[in-house]
């Protein structure tokens, strides 16, 4: 029984991201059609596209039939042909063997196939979690604590680069724990042809001294930024970015950002939001995982400053940098955002990205609070908690709001 506990977990999040792909309507995921344009793009032509080129007459009509409507710009662009080709390069091919079918049917289909690529994340956690933690059991808890939350499947269960980016940097987190120097060079590069946000992470590399690891990465999707460089003048080639870089100075704009805003706007819908709608729960609910999270960060900050600084602790700081520098590379998104539309607000669902690394110091903070013979208690309470938001949320929020 004991060998098939992490199977049923990786079946568990399989099925978990699969209801939330039925759940959810057709572009209600974020950015869905956006995402989707781009992956039938590439199955119908090599080259790469532009942002400027537009979509398809049979996405448009979709679209613009939709019962849940959400922003287009008039005409419709490939506005997400500013993204890294790798998700949309490998969606390509599961999508050329359903053309026969409808668009609905074939974005549900794309859906699965994100999930089951988020879902590799279960035994990266599982690997990863046995290098920190050296127990099964502990290793079982963080990977049952990913496939409870609800936030994290609301992320995966559309087309969207985020679900490759998420297992990419699952792996990342395990070779990092692994001093594994060529297949991290090798993740870390196939990650630059998923997500420009990875490139937060240099400054880890070249800190730890990976510039091996680094070096491949760049031999691998350095041409990317390169071909960004020459179209765009930015590295992301991100059109916010770009925006950006001809609004203003954005080191003057940084005294300007009410960043405590931001920070709520991260947290929130980094716990919970209800995908394209932004729909939300009650305040006191945030409020409730914020504490734990406050708690869990101050356990993990104390215990950093306390001697010894054994292994245990090197890769608690590992982790923490890891965490840092993604807020770090969030805080200048932010900061784009509010210099080209004014807005105070933080996209939390990207954290989840680095969510191997979140569960590992959830499960950590917890273990230094409680002591080894409870940990597992309040690991199993913690699933509790979000198993029970997951319920409350996908039948009284959104199976409410999307029966309307």
């Amino acid at each position: 029984m004991r060998r098939l506990a992490l199977p049923a977990i990786w079946l568990a999040f399989v099925i978990h991201g699969v209801i939330y792909c039925q759940l959810i309507p057709i572009w209600e995921g974020y950015d869905e059609w956006g995402h989707y344009a781009f992956v039938d793009r590439v199955r119908l032509f090599a080259a790469l596209p532009l942002t400027s080129e537009q979509v398809s007459k049979e996405i448009c009509n979709s679209v613009q039939s939709a019962r849940l409507q959400h922003e287009a710009s008039d005409p419709m662009t490939l506005y997400e042909a500013q993204q890294p080709p790798l998700y949309y390069w490998i969606l390509s091919v599961p999508n050329r063997m359903l053309k026969a079918a409808d668009i609905q049917t074939r974005v549900h289909r794309l859906r699965w196939f994100s999930v089951l690529i988020a879902s590799l994340t279960i035994p990266f956690a599982y690997f990863a979690a046995l290098e920190l933690f050296h127990t099964r059991a502990m290793a079982l808890s963080v990977c049952a604590l990913i496939a409870s939350m609800p936030a994290l499947m609301i992320d995966v269960a559309r087309i969207g680069n985020e679900s490759l980016a998420i297992a990419l940097a699952s792996w990342m987190v395990l070779l990092l724990l692994r001093k594994n120097a060529p297949a991290l060079g090798f993740a870390f590069g196939l990650a630059l042809l998923t997500k420009a946000y990875f490139l937060a992470f240099i400054p880890l590399l070249i800190l730890r001294r990976r510039i091996y690891s680094l070096g491949i990465a760049i031999a691998i999707g350095g041409w990317w930024y390169w071909r960004n460089y020459r179209l765009t003048g930015t590295l992301t080639g991100e059109s916010l970015d770009v925006s950006a870089s001809k609004a203003g100075d954005k080191l003057a704009a940084i005294s300007k950002v009410n960043w405590l805003r931001v920070l709520d706007s991260a947290l929130w819908s980094h716990i919970w939001t209800g995908a394209w709608s932004f729909l939300t729960l009650r305040s006191w609910m945030y409020r409730v995982f914020e504490l734990i999270f406050a708690i869990v960060a101050i356990m993990i900050v104390w215990a950093l400053f306390r001697r010894p600084f054994g292994r245990f602790k090197a890769r608690l700081a590992l982790l923490c940098s890891l965490e840092g520098l993604f807020a770090a590379g969030i805080a200048y998104f932010s900061l784009t955002i509010f210099l080209v539309k004014g807005l105070l607000f933080a996209p939390g669902w990207y954290f989840y990205v680095l969510i191997v690394a979140e569960a590992l110091l959830l499960a950590s903070g917890l273990l230094i609070l409680v002591g080894r013979r409870r940990v597992l208690l309040a690991m199993g309470s913690l699933i509790a908690l979000f198993i029970a938001l997951d319920v409350y949320s996908a039948i009284f929020v959104l199976a409410r709001f999307y029966r309307k």
